[in-house]
């Protein structure tokens, strides 16, 4: 839901990065994580993951898997 951070795995690099889930992005920049809207292609593939699925994301670059390993509420 809006306002979980989500640690996902990118299968294709194999490294793994924390995802914060926003109505509208702040545009400020963290350090920490990366903010995803939820209307965003990631956002819509995340409201709807849980612990342990793969989730797809097309993204412009082609589609990209990843991972949900941990839901920060």
């Amino acid at each position: 839901f809006i306002g979980s951070t989500v640690r996902l795995k990118d299968l294709d690099r194999g490294d793994d990065d924390l995802y914060k889930l926003v109505g509208e992005p702040s545009g400020k920049v963290s350090l920490e994580y990366v903010e995803v809207s939820v209307s965003s292609p990631m956002g819509e593939a995340l409201m709807k993951a849980r612990v342990g699925d793969t989730v797809r994301v097309d993204a412009p670059r082609g589609v990209k898997r990843f991972e949900v390993i941990e839901i920060i509420v």
